[in-house]
């Protein structure tokens, strides 16, 4: 254990932010990155008072998610199937959205054809490789989702009701947000084959069904789920280009 001692308030401060580091990346990196935020700011004033900056805290946090979630880290790829496999399960809901609407007539929902949208965009731009776009998709599409929540909250409605029902696009908005940084590897090519599936499936629980229900919504869940399984497109290799 390292002892304070001798130690200013700022650089105490600036231990602790890095502690959301891993504790190996740290025993390799804390010194010199220490050092680096310490420059410039040797003022017994800003020493004794003064506290990280937020990009410095920005940059710490965002560093912390691409070393846990990294590669070759189980934590990442484990997050980076949750979120595709929960876009997943959001198009099987578009599908069955688009099929109720084709069966019995156009229906006025903007939040739905928002939401709709951003899962789709979220999913083909984070298989394809488009990160950044997928990221952003996503973020709106969880916002699209904590709208009826704040709703619900405002106008006094359950709130719980709200949370339990969007829990699942809000948990996929977060994790694919997270998961997905820059150095993350570009997913397998297998999830494109299983996503026409996917819609299959939505659209077939709707065909039988002239309304959406919990249950068909949940059974194109399983089915989904099911095929992803039957695919394991976690476990596929994406082939590294020769150099």
């Amino acid at each position: 254990m390292r002892s304070d001692a001798g130690k200013s308030n700022l650089e105490r401060r600036y231990r602790a932010l890095l502690r959301v580091l891993p504790a190996r990346y740290r025993a390799e990196r804390e010194e010199e990155m220490v050092g680096i935020f310490l420059a410039g700011r040797g003022d017994d004033l800003d020493l004794e008072h003064g506290w990280p900056g937020w990009g410095e805290a920005g940059a710490t946090l965002a560093l912390a998610v691409r070393v846990r979630l990294g590669a070759r880290r189980a934590a990442g790829t484990v997050l980076r199937v949750l979120a595709l496999t929960g876009l997943l399960g959001q198009l099987v809901s578009s599908a069955q959205s688009w099929t109720v609407i084709a069966r019995l007539g156009p229906a006025v929902d903007v939040q739905g054809w928002w939401y709709d949208v951003a899962a789709l965009v979220a999913f083909a731009a984070l298989v394809a490789g488009r990160r950044a776009l997928g990221r952003v998709a996503a973020a709106v599409s969880g916002v699209v989702s904590l709208a009826p929540v704040v709703w619900a909250v405002v106008s006094g409605a359950p709130a719980w009701l709200a949370l339990a029902w969007h829990a699942p696009a809000l948990v996929t908005a977060v994790v694919a947000v997270a998961a997905f940084h820059r150095e993350a590897p570009a997913p397998s090519r297998v999830w494109w084959a299983v996503a026409p599936v996917a819609v299959a499936a939505g659209v077939a629980s709707v065909v039988f069904t002239p309304w959406l229900s919990t249950g068909t919504l949940l059974a194109a869940w399983l089915i989904a789920a099911v095929v992803a399984a039957a695919f394991r497109p976690w476990s596929a290799r994406t082939p590294v280009p020769a150099t």
